[in-house]
């Protein structure tokens, strides 16, 4: 394990070993009808809600989800990668919705114990731990454990290790389902063992064929479900756990969501086994929201860093074999602070519209689409005003609930209307 320091492995164990609290969730909030939106928010510049960019990039994915809706056995896999804005959840939602409602509900995909980690998840499951697991993020400079496709890690040298995921939304109701958990190479890292918290049942492993995979069959309907650590021969010595996804064999979609606090480009292409993993998924649209924190500090930024970023990233991911499109989302039009005499005064960070017009212009020079948030939202000055609504927080960078609510909505919208555009030839 590359920059592997047992001395900080061991004040990272002694750290976290009574981790306190739940799992915290930012909730959706119900908004009112799309037609509504632009009178009750007038700043929202609507006419710039659509996908732009090579649309025509789009097309398998538009054309998969046509043959679903027509009864085809297919599953269509969506990924939506990003950074603060995506880990609660609330952002992808109204995305998950539709497409699910539309096409089939093919499972939950992506799931991490982020409580595990000291951070906040989304909705649907909460995570609890009664034994010593040392954890860490790709968004640190300091990385004492390689990361994986979650943007975290969990990692433990105790035999038997576990942790349960408790289920607060129900199950979709199905006859068996998979997990699928994504690990270090086995010749190395203990074994993973799941079983039914409630009624002891263990789920068989289905596929072990990859070393760093396993995918165990879900037969039952669990309320709760406990994942453990277990030695299955003499290489073993710890457990590294990436990250797991839950999958129905129905046709429909699949939606992962992927978020870390902090996030930006180089910290997924930093991430040691995150491209390989994503390839693993084998996505059929690929959704990145970053560009926020590339953007957070102004002093620091260079565009040329940024494109390089950008560009090693998708280089990496091509090389994998995933050529699944991607959609660039830009970034909200936060502000920057300055604090003067225990006063801080906000005003808007310049970065961020820089930041935006690169990434539109990358999506149109290299193949992409791309869905301008920046612009959508209202512009430069705009955070003020959703401020005073209500719809973000104190220091103008992350939204309310109902402010995420809006901003999947709207992008919902927007990809929903580039479908219906391509399909069945209809302008929204």
């Amino acid at each position: 394990m590359s920059n592997f320091r047992y001395p900080v492995i061991l004040w990272l164990l002694f750290a976290s070993f009574r981790i306190a609290g739940q799992d915290t969730a930012i909730i959706q909030e119900h908004i009112p009808p799309y037609d509504s939106l632009k009178l009750l928010y007038p700043f929202l510049d609507l006419k710039e809600n659509q996908i732009r960019g090579d649309t025509g990039s789009l097309l398998p994915f538009f054309r998969k989800l046509d043959r679903i809706g027509k009864g085809s056995s297919e599953q269509a896999i969506v990924v939506h990668i990003g950074d603060s804005h995506v880990q609660p959840g609330v952002f992808s939602q109204p995305l998950r919705e539709w497409l699910q409602g539309a096409f089939g509900n093919a499972g939950r995909g992506m799931m991490f114990p982020y409580r595990l980690a000291k951070s906040n998840g989304p909705a649907g499951y909460v995570t609890h731990c009664d034994t010593p697991w040392v954890y860490c993020r790709n968004a640190t400079m300091k990385r004492p454990l390689p990361t994986g496709i979650a943007g975290f890690s969990l990692w433990s040298a105790k035999p038997s290790a576990s942790f349960t995921v408790e289920f607060t939304t129900p199950l979709p109701p199905c006859d068996t389902a998979r997990l699928v958990i994504f690990h270090a190479n086995r010749d190395s890292c203990y074994a993973f063992s799941v079983c039914n918290e409630l009624t002891g049942h263990i789920y068989p492993v289905i596929d072990s064929s990859s070393a760093g995979q396993t995918t165990l069959l879900i037969d039952d309907q669990p309320e709760k479900i406990r994942i453990r650590a277990i030695p299955a021969k003499e290489s073993q010595k710890s457990a590294t756990f990436y990250g797991m996804s839950l999958e129905s064999f129905k046709p429909g979609v699949i939606m992962h969501t992927i978020g870390v606090n902090g996030a930006m480009f180089s910290s997924y292409l930093e991430s040691e086994h995150f491209v390989e993993q994503l390839a693993r998924l084998h996505p059929d649209l690929m959704i990145f929201s970053l560009g926020t924190n590339e953007a957070f500090g102004t002093k620091g930024y260079s565009s040329a860093t940024f494109r390089g970023s950008i560009d090693s990233l998708f280089r990496q991911i091509r090389l994998s074999g995933n050529l699944a499109p991607a959609l660039l989302t830009t970034p909200p039009a936060i502000y920057k602070g300055t604090r003067k005499k225990r006063h801080t005064t906000y005003k808007p960070n310049p970065v961020a519209g820089e930041v935006s017009e690169l990434l539109c212009r990358y999506a149109f020079t290299h193949g992409m689409t791309v869905w301008d948030w920046y612009t959508i939202m209202g512009g430069k000055e705009s955070m003020a005003k959703w401020k005073s609504k209500h719809l973000t927080d104190r220091r103008y960078i992350h939204f309310s609930g109902k402010g995420y609510s809006i901003q999947g909505t709207l992008l919902r919208e927007a990809l929903q209307g580039s479908y219906d555009h391509t399909i069945n030839g209809n302008h929204r």
